[in-house]
């Protein structure tokens, strides 16, 4: 059942009152980018929040399509206590109901409107004052860049930025609006880019950090980016972009399966033919830029298209080309994070999860013998056998899930071992997240995508609608969020009364966490499953085993 905004409100002011905070205003106000703001009170003492801080213009009319434009100014003192607006995405594409819309999108205080008025952030910061200089947290939310929003309940972070860190996460240009590429916007731009709003719209968060983060206690020359699914992919195209390059010191990169490995990125000017010819065929004629600027918002994501009745927004996000190399905001060689110097003085925390693939099946579901090995042969050939046996069809369909998670880990592992040698002072630490929330079927959902935000977050809370929490997972969410605080504040994890994590300089070592402990480890519990995905990265990737 969906939490409505009145009872969570009823629900939050109950649970401020207990805790003698009051979510009131709270602090000095402080000078940005537009005018003044004051934050308010979280839920841990002495921790403030500043919500929907616009960083750049609405994107709609004349500016849809554009790189980001100036913040409007406003007058008086702007108190942050409502969440901006979500970047335009059809509001059911995870309803109560479903898997996500159960997990993260239940409480409707954490679900604000949605329109062309998305590129805003928030601000979580436990400093008293602008000299401080704490170290800044960038984050950049999931959801295969169609959806999501920086105030999910998972992304709720006083917890972690108590640890001494400044927490900001951002949101930024969905679907059509944050990847379309015509000859025409390449023409418009002063900078001659061909496209990538959602890369400039990061990259102008990060600009909104250099210029404005002083005034929340934030030191400007110590920033971390970091991301999980899509929003690790946005980090991993920040870190190849050269408009990117000395905003951030250090990434984070949770659940994207090439890791740095693979091509992300194709010829602006291909894309731009390629777009004109899937404009026309949804369209039924040739479509200009002002053409797709008069089109309603609300069209986008309402529109049924094609034989399939396709709303818009998703046909589109089908057809078109994806990041674009145009010589400025990406180049040819830029876009290959494996080049020996990427990550010259860069480090990177990467991992992902042990069961990233069981949301997309169900409990019941099972696979057929022939079916299996089919499947197992294509991706592995014969050795599969030894390493992925099962019993039944019901294990057949659930090791098909494994394996592919598995993949994920191996490219983490293989990504950090290029990192750390093949750059100067770079270092690289590895996580494999296998520490299943309680409840909800979590026999077969195990770790599943996603799951290690509330831990690495640390927003856990014993509130409506979350999991039924356990000691196991309080004490594995304070690890793993001190882990990354350390990380943000230094580039290095590891810190007093924490296990070792030591850099993947050989390709296997990593920290395993799971049973709400910390494990450094070389191998999983299946060491023939390690070498055979191990292998297949390698030779996906034309990578040599040395």
């Amino acid at each position: 059942m969906r939490l409505n905004k009145l009872s969570s409100l009823v629900f939050l002011v109950l649970l401020s009152s207990m805790c003698g905070l009051g979510f009131a205003q709270e602090g000095p106000d402080i000078n940005i980018e537009g005018g003044k703001i004051q934050g308010v009170a979280t839920d841990i003492p002495g921790v403030r929040v500043f919500k929907g801080i616009p960083y750049a213009a609405d994107t709609a009319g004349e500016n849809r399509f554009r790189g980001p434009q100036p913040v409007e100014p406003w007058t008086g003192v702007r108190v942050a206590d409502t969440w901006g607006d979500r970047a335009m995405q059809w509001a059911n594409s995870n309803p109560v109901g479903s898997f996500y819309g159960n997990e993260f999108y239940y409480d409707d205080v954490f679900m604000p409107p949605i329109s062309e008025q998305g590129l805003n952030l928030n601000v979580f910061t436990p400093a008293n004052g602008p000299d401080e200089k704490l170290p800044v947290y960038m984050w950049i939310h999931g959801g295969a860049n169609a959806h999501g929003g920086a105030s999910e309940i998972e992304f709720w972070a006083p917890k972690l930025a108590d640890k001494g860190i400044v927490i900001v996460s951002v949101q930024y240009r969905l679907g059509v609006f944050g990847n379309l590429s015509l000859p025409e916007i390449e023409a418009e731009s002063p900078n001659g880019i061909a496209g990538n709003q959602r890369l400039q719209d990061l990259i102008a968060a990060l600009h909104w950090i250099k210029n404005n983060i002083s005034g929340f206690g934030g030191d400007p020359a110590s920033v971390t980016i970091g991301g999980q699914s899509a929003g690790a992919t946005n980090t991993l195209t920040l870190l190849r972009s050269p408009l990117a390059k000395g905003l951030f010191q250090r990434a984070m990169i949770s659940s994207t399966r090439p890791g740095i490995l693979g091509a992300v990125a194709r010829d602006a000017h291909e894309v731009q033919s390629q777009n004109a010819r899937a404009l026309e065929d949804i369209f039924g004629k040739p479509m200009s830029l002002a053409d797709m600027r008069e089109i309603p918002a609300e069209e986008f994501v309402t529109r049924a298209v094609g034989e399939n009745n396709q709303l818009l927004f998703y046909a589109l996000r089908s057809a078109l080309g994806g990041p674009v190399i145009d010589d400025v905001s990406l180049t040819e060689e830029s876009v290959d994070l494996t080049r020996p110097g990427a990550f010259d003085g860069i480090d990177i925390l990467i991992g992902s999860t042990a069961d990233e693939r069981t949301p997309g099946g169900n409990p019941d579901e099972i696979m057929g013998t022939q079916e299996y090995a089919a499947f197992m042969s294509q991706h592995y050939g014969p050795e599969w056998e030894q390493a992925y046996p099962a019993a039944d069809a019901r294990q057949a369909f659930r090791l098909s899930l494994r394996a592919s998670a598995d993949l994920y880990h191996q490219a983490a592992l293989v990504s950090a071992e290029i990192i750390i040698n093949q750059n100067e002072g770079a270092n690289a630490y590895v996580y494999y997240f296998d520490n299943p929330p309680p409840g909800r079927d979590a026999e077969f959902y195990g770790s599943f995508h996603s799951s290690e935000l509330w831990y690495f977050m640390n927003s856990l809370r014993d509130w409506p609608g979350q999991r039924p929490w356990t000691e196991l997972d309080y004490r594995m969410a304070e690890t793993m969020s001190t882990y990354l605080a350390n990380f943000v504040k230094t580039g290095n994890p590891n810190g007093q009364g924490l296990p070792d994590w030591q850099p993947a300089k050989t390709g296997t070592e990593f920290i395993r966490f799971n049973e709400g402990y910390a494990q450094p480890l070389n191998s999983t519990p299946y060491p023939e499953r390690d070498r055979l995905n191990r292998r297949v990265i390698l030779e996906t990737y034309d990578l040599e085993s040395d």
